[in-house]
């Protein structure tokens, strides 16, 4: 238990509304947490049900937690938790998911040991598994591949690498970005964004230390902010911080994917250099004013190389490719979906 006055060594923000179905299940495996020195904040958001009942009985019987309130967004309740928070180290948990005995203290002992790591995940479990659906499962198994820092960053504008609620990060830079801030789509994907786009450190314990709940009531499936339109949005927001406008472009790839993200970055000053295509019936036809060309045509130099495929497996396969051609990740070619 946390010794009075003393600071606890993380504390856990978890934001609740009409969570009565789960939100107990949450809160024990977090009291069953190997590392007792945490506190969580829990920030009753607008509840209806009985979930402000549960988490106020829990506060009672375990000092650990703090039950608060607000009424504004869901961004807003974030950051109120993280202001209320006293630990140098804050973790994110939804009121539907749980964690491993050992979550907190495995990703608190990252941190620690790692001064320059800035942003600690875990692998996680979809559950419940008789109800998760192949996306899900292929999205899972995603983001359980990308465990360094490298794959991390390799990923960034591919899809949100970290599930929120698998996250631990270092509140001061935290605050120093601004906290959560109120867009139109994702505040999780778009906080990474900044963070790793200033220069953060993160990675991921090749452990299964989180449980994510999938359901249809879940808010990245029923809130418009959460959606492709919205996350790809978010992307091209943050785009010019990793690759400057000065940057002459290649493009692999002339389907959707490859169309979308060409448009909106021609309107946004890039210029496109050529479109290349692996499938040979492609190669001659006109994409936005260029005739696609052959892979081999693809050069390294000045520019950079869009991996601008929306298929999983045909990116590994590209990935391969440039990879033996030398081209290097980060600094020759980027992967975006």
């Amino acid at each position: 238990m946390i010794e009075s006055g003393g600071a606890p060594a993380v504390s856990v923000v978890l934001p609740f509304r009409d969570a009565a179905a789960t939100l107990g299940d949450a809160l024990e495996s977090l009291r069953s947490q190997s590392l007792e020195n945490f506190e969580c904040i829990l920030v009753d958001h607008r509840s209806q049900d009985g979930s402000a009942q549960i988490a106020a009985q829990c506060s009672e019987v375990d000092h650990r937690f703090k039950l608060t309130r607000t009424e504004g967004t869901f961004v807003q309740a974030l950051n109120h938790g993280v202001a209320e928070s006293r630990a140098a180290l804050v973790a994110r948990m939804d009121a539907d998911d749980l964690c491993h005995p050992t979550r907190l203290e495995k990703q608190v002992a990252a941190l620690r040991d790692d001064p320059q790591l800035q942003l600690v995940s875990c692998l996680v479990d979809c559950f419940p598994h008789a109800s998760v659906g192949g996306g899900m499962k292929r999205y899972q198994d995603w983001i359980n591949g990308i465990v360094s820092d490298q794959q991390i960053r390799e990923a960034l504008f591919v899809e949100s690498p970290i599930p929120h609620p698998s996250a631990t990060f270092r509140r001061d830079l935290f605050v120093s970005l601004g906290g959560y801030l109120e867009t139109d789509g994702p505040e999780d994907y778009d906080l990474w964004l900044r963070m790793l786009l200033s220069g953060a450190t993160a990675r991921k314990i090749p452990e299964m230390l989180v449980r994510w709940r999938d359901s249809p009531q879940r808010m990245s499936r029923c809130d418009e902010r959460y959606s492709k339109a919205q996350f790809l949005e978010t992307k091209l927001r943050h785009f010019p911080s990793a690759v400057p406008r000065s940057k002459p472009l290649q493009i692999w790839g002339t389907g959707p994917t490859a169309r979308r993200w060409s448009r909106r970055l021609r309107e946004d000053g890039y210029r496109i250099e050529r479109f290349v295509d692996a499938i040979e019936s492609r190669v001659g036809r006109i994409v936005h004013g260029h005739v696609i060309e052959d892979v081999s045509c693809l050069e390294r130099g000045d520019s950079l190389t869009l991996a601008a495929v929306g298929i999983l497996g045909a990116r590994a396969e590209i990935d391969e490719i440039l990879r033996a051609r030398g081209f290097e990740p980060l600094r020759d070619y980027l992967a975006v979906a």
